[in-house]
């Protein structure tokens, strides 16, 4: 895959989107459903948000409950009081109880390359695919990441865990609270991510980075 990816049109949910589906899984194992723990409904409530393009202060205008706190529910640091999730799902344009529905992941999941673009979110610009669909108790995750021609940081966010990141391509400016790392192709980055970090194309074409991230943080 190369940086070609990006002229092909991504996704982009409207507000009234339905949830992106995890399509593409061929279970090898029994089907588990399992409870949402805090972190899984915090990582899908931003997984949805993200893919009709809404920012937390959107959320907030729509929902009525605090960025800081539907923040605080995306990292897994708080647990929606019923009324709260109540108000996220009604901004998010569907059912609580599509929120909390248990997973059912199987032990292996396999996603083929043709199924990628299906999954694809944009958020600042930044087009991002999954690599894979999540697996049963599985903690990591790993998308691609296409960088458009922009001089603005793309992705500024900040997370707990780790983020390894490898360039395919071009030349990508990583800041770390705000100390840059430039990475041409082949470079690498590993870091804590809890520091606010942001990615940056510095180049005059589309930038092409892989990026794995404990725990997983949408897909």
């Amino acid at each position: 895959m190369s940086a070609q990816t990006a002229k092909s049109a991504p996704r982009r949910a409207s507000s009234g989107a339905a949830p992106v589906a995890e399509t593409g899984v061929e279970p090898t194992g029994a089907f588990v459903p399992r409870e949402l723990s805090p972190a899984e409904l915090g990582r899908r409530i931003k997984m949805l948000r993200v893919s009709r393009g809404l920012t937390l202060k959107d959320l907030e205008e729509r929902g009525g409950i605090s960025a800081t706190h539907i923040s605080e529910i995306e990292r897994g640091k708080a647990s929606p009081t019923v009324g709260a999730l109540g108000r996220i799902a009604r901004a998010l344009g569907m059912r609580p109880a599509t929120l909390v529905e248990p997973n059912v992941r199987p032990d292996i999941s396999v996603l083929r390359g043709s199924e990628r673009a299906a999954q694809r979110l944009v958020w600042n610009a930044a087009i991002i695919e999954p690599l894979t669909a999540p697996a049963d108790d599985a903690d990591a995750g790993g998308q691609l990441i296409t960088l458009p021609v922009r001089r603005e940081p793309a992705m500024v966010h900040r997370h707990e865990g780790e983020e390894w990141l490898t360039v395919f391509s071009g030349v990508v400016e990583i800041r770390i609270e705000g100390q840059p790392h430039v990475l041409r192709e082949g470079d690498s980055l590993h870091f804590r991510a809890h520091r606010e970090h942001a990615y940056l194309n510095l180049a005059s074409s589309p930038a092409l980075l892989m990026v794995a991230t404990r725990p997983r943080l949408m897909f």
